[in-house]
């Protein structure tokens, strides 16, 4: 299976094994003790407020996925982290493994919140 993401002939096009490769390439990134450094200043000075998450820690992620994307022939740059997201959402309805990775990415880039109660939950704790 190949997917091609648009009809431009100089659009990356990514088939399922590389899709796997490219998201495991970007979850290492994370890793390096250089990024991990770079992430976790990004998120001391965010702390707890959202809106310094998306200002501060996103762009910084975005910059380490952009990083290993260009491998792959996305380009590193806002445009290019959009095509490979869409690459990638494109595989994760039929490769579990892609979707579990997927999933382990998106974790790095936002805090995990905790889910705010349901009505229901809160007429059941009266």
């Amino acid at each position: 299976v190949i997917l091609q993401m648009a009809s431009s002939a100089t659009e990356p096009v990514l088939t399922l094994e590389k899709a796997r490769e490219a998201l495991k390439d970007v979850i290492n990134a994370f890793t390096i003790p250089e990024n991990m450094a770079r992430m976790d200043d990004a998120r001391d000075q965010a702390g707890n407020d959202m809106m310094k998450m998306m200002q501060i820690v996103f762009p910084v992620a975005t910059q380490i996925q952009q990083e290993v994307i260009q491998k792959y022939g996305f380009t590193a740059d806002g445009d290019g982290a959009v095509k490979f997201a869409n690459a990638i959402r494109q595989y994760e309805v039929e490769d579990q493994e892609i979707a579990s990775l997927s999933s382990n990415l998106k974790s790095m880039f936002l805090p995990q919140m905790a889910t705010p109660p349901t009505p229901s939950q809160d007429v059941a704790a009266s």
